[in-house]
């Protein structure tokens, strides 16, 4: 009889788990354009309002109106605005310019003194609908001088804020802690950082968010969490770290106490962490390291237990020696509540966001 009953519970969660049924290639995004951009990295898209703010790291750019189509440099972020919520709708955006060159203009500017060697590159972000403001967590990166597609070293991260009543004139301005200090989260050996992704619940006016943050050890990305009140995220005391067990979560102000995120790991600094109403719970989407794997994994509450439902590959390489990273979903461009989901990757060769439609059955 005990043998029987535990045939049914397997075969029930068996059942109730969602599996991926297909993977659609729905091409690159963002290649034509006028504003110069030749080339993009990170991907991260945030709705505001009516529009929804795609904000990218590391982008190259071409002399718009040159036939040779020169090179002319490179910004360390900028960002685009459509007002899309479909595949299709995505060929029309616009980036948002220097108007004095027309090319894609940094959105997190380089302070005074701060030369190309200095990178600031985007990661998650909540958009305050009240005030019409947006704030961005971004993490500072020095280059090394050795060149590669590895030659930076973290600095840290912070958090940025920017008016959005107008969504052409966006400009980031970094905050600082309630110590005064420009980075929130310093990186050192040992010490997570926090801003890889924002996780609100399904509410419409959520009371908190949940950002994930980052640990390095041996050489194993492992994820962590933070919590904050949305009427305090410009405030660095209003945060608590997750400290508990995902039966038992607990919240703590001290971040040596923040405690792994069970089910969370491996992912390259960047994910997403979306609530989808059709799977029930919070889902995880990160390329697996560099490799040509994306992790979908799945989770009742945003401090998990995340479990893995399915991985996919991102096999549209360009060239033989590439890698792929900066998986993410955008949940703004999901179908029928979540049972189909748009998500991004970067080919290290090809340098363009390639988006892949993903459908699920439970």
């Amino acid at each position: 009889m005990a043998v029987m009953f535990a045939a049914f519970l397997a075969a029930a969660v068996t059942m109730q788990t969602p599996r991926v049924v297909s993977v659609e290639n729905a091409g690159l995004l963002f290649t034509d354009n006028p504003a110069g951009v030749s080339g993009v990295d990170a991907g991260y898209s945030l709705p505001i309002g009516k529009e929804t703010l795609w904000l990218f790291g590391d982008v190259f750019l071409l002399h718009p109106s040159d036939p040779q189509k020169r090179y002319v440099g490179s910004v360390s972020n900028t960002a685009l605005v459509t007002s899309a919520r479909t595949i299709a709708g995505l060929r029309r955006y616009r980036f948002l310019t220097d108007p004095a060159t027309g090319l894609a203009r940094q959105v997190i500017p380089n302070l005074p003194g701060e030369g190309n060697e200095t990178r600031l590159w985007p990661g998650g972000g909540w958009y305050d609908a009240q005030a019409r403001k947006v704030y961005l967590y971004w993490a500072r990166i020095r280059t090394t001088g050795g060149g590669g597609p590895f030659d930076f070293r973290l600095e840290g991260h912070g958090l940025a804020a920017a008016n959005a009543s107008k969504p052409d004139e966006i400009s980031f301005e970094r905050l600082k802690t309630d110590a005064g200090d420009e980075l929130w989260w310093p990186y050192a050996d040992g010490k997570a950082v926090y801003g890889a992704a924002v996780v609100r619940g399904p509410e419409a006016r959520p009371s908190h968010l949940y950002i994930v943050g980052v640990l390095e050890r041996d050489g194993r990305k492992i994820g962590k969490m933070v919590r904050v009140p949305t009427s305090s995220i410009a405030h660095s005391g209003a945060y608590e770290y997750f400290s508990g067990s995902p039966d038992h979560p607990t919240w703590s102000p001290d971040p040596s106490t923040a405690a792994d995120i069970e089910g969370l790991a491996d992912f390259p600094s960047e994910l997403s962490v979306a609530y989808n109403r059709c799977l029930g719970g919070y889902l995880a989407v990160h390329s697996v390291g560099i490799t040509d794997r994306i992790r979908l994994s799945l989770a009742d509450n945003p401090w998990g237990p995340y479990r893995q439902i399915a991985e996919i590959g991102s096999p549209h390489r360009a060239f033989e020696k590439a890698f792929c990273y900066a998986g993410k979903e955008h949940p703004e461009l999901a179908e029928q509540n979540g049972k189909v989901i748009c998500v991004t990757y970067v080919d290290s060769q090809r340098y363009w966001l390639q988006m892949l439609r993903v459908t699920f059955e439970r």
